[in-house]
This record gives C-alpha cells, structure tokens and sequence, in this order.
C-alpha cells in the first residue's frame, strides 16, 4: 500500500503538489505513501483490540466503522504532512475540512477497494459478509424434547459428565447459561464441527476464547462473558493456542 500510495502521489498529484519543488522532491512525496502504511499499522492494532473485545464477532457495520476510522485517522496525518512539510503552512479548520471533503474522499475508491481486498483475503474476517443466519446450530440430545438451538458464537463449551453433556452458552442477556442432554462428546461434535477438543472432557469454541492463563502444564480457558474457566491440556495447549492467537 505505500508503494502504490506513493506512485499515485508523484504521478497523479492528488495533493496540490503539482506545483511543488524541493531538493528532494520525490522522498517527500513518497513521504505520504509512508505514513499511510505507518497509520494502517497503527489502525490495525486499534482494530484488533476492539476484534477481540467484540468476542471474535466481526460484522459488516464492524467493517465499515473501521474503513471509515481509517479514512478519518489516515487523512488526519496526510493533512498536517502535506501542510507543515511539503507546503509549508499553518493549519486552519476549513483546509482541514476541505481536504477531508475533497482530496480524502476523492482517494477513497483508489484506496479502500485494495484494503479490503488485501484485508479478507489474508485475515481471518470472513463471517462478516456471510448472513448470520448460516451459523445457526441446531444441538441435539438422545432423549426426547432436548434440542438447543443457537447461534455460533454463542456457543462457549461443552462438558462431558458420564453419559451426559452440559452444553455451556450465552444467553440473550450475555450471562452463561448451560443445559444437560443424555449425549456423547464425539456425537456433539458431529453436530457442531467447528468445536475443538481442548481436554479428555472438553470441546470449546475458539471463537469465544478470550484468554488463556497459565503455560502448557496447567492451563486455563476464559470466554468473552462471564468468569467461568475450563482446563486446556497439555495435549491440546499448542493447537488451541494458535487457533486463538
């Protein structure tokens, strides 16, 4: 993105730097594909806090307020760049104003296309743009009347208990909720594929994984609500640790 920032600045002359010259004319206006990478970086890490605080749940309007904060932040440090180091001039709030209203907005179908692009094809963010409905489970017991419907990622953790398994979620008020059914981990499984072992007795949704405490030899599990904590063992610790980070 900076390299491609940059060759559009130096050819096209977005901001009015038609008229600029300096002994090193080239770095400076390269300069401006250099702090967008650097605000990307910045943004991104912002991003991803928020990622994890919104428990992995990443939808459409999610993506469109962070485009938009990009923008807003990236036009922001073009700004006073192009103000206090390529033209040298002072800072007003109607040339702010202006240049967000113009030359940002201008860019914007240049440059968000390739960003989400590059952004959905080498992240992990892809359930935005799927309906939500398409993660909807439907949980199953031996006897009868034990069904459980719910969303993905409202599913936390289920417990094998004997012949039974306490099926462990969020509920609509984001408290965790649990039920029992006369049902075997391999056949929960089955029913919710994108569950992973994480102990003899345990499966858990990474996606609602919030933390893990401790090291391989005796780990624990956090989810995004509630203070419940199940065991990670060591035979699992490696891959649930990558499928979190």
């Amino acid at each position: 993105m900076c390299c491609y920032l940059s060759f559009i600045v130096i050819v096209l002359e977005p901001f009015d730097t038609s008229q600029f010259e300096a002994d090193y004319r080239l770095p400076l206006l390269a300069g401006y594909g250099i702090l967008t990478g650097l605000a990307y970086v910045i943004h991104s890490c912002l991003e991803n806090i928020w990622y994890f605080r919104l428990g992995k749940i990443w939808r459409v309007a999610h993506e469109v307020g962070a485009t938009l904060m990009f923008c807003l932040f990236s036009g922001t440090v073009l700004y006073l760049y192009n103000r206090s180091v390529v033209n040298l001039v002072g800072y007003t709030w109607p040339t702010y104003a202006r240049f967000l209203g113009s030359t940002v907005l201008s860019m914007i179908p240049v440059f968000v296309p390739l960003m989400l692009y590059l952004r959905n094809h080498f992240g992990e963010r892809t359930e935005p743009f799927i309906p939500l409905a398409n993660y909807s489970i439907l949980l199953t017991g031996e006897n009868k009347n034990e069904r459980l419907e719910l969303q993905r990622e409202e599913l936390l953790f289920v417990k094998a208990v004997e012949n039974y398994v306490e099926i462990c979620f969020m509920n609509p008020d984001k408290k965790i909720a649990s039920k029992t059914f006369r049902q075997t981990l391999s056949n929960v499984c089955d029913q919710a594929p994108f569950l992973q072992k994480c102990h003899r007795s345990y499966l858990v949704n990474a996606d609602t994984i919030v933390e893990i405490i401790g090291n391989s030899q005796s780990a624990k599990i956090k989810f995004t609500v509630g203070d419940k904590e199940i065991p990670l063992s060591k035979t699992y610790y490696k891959h649930i640790k990558n499928s979190v980070a």
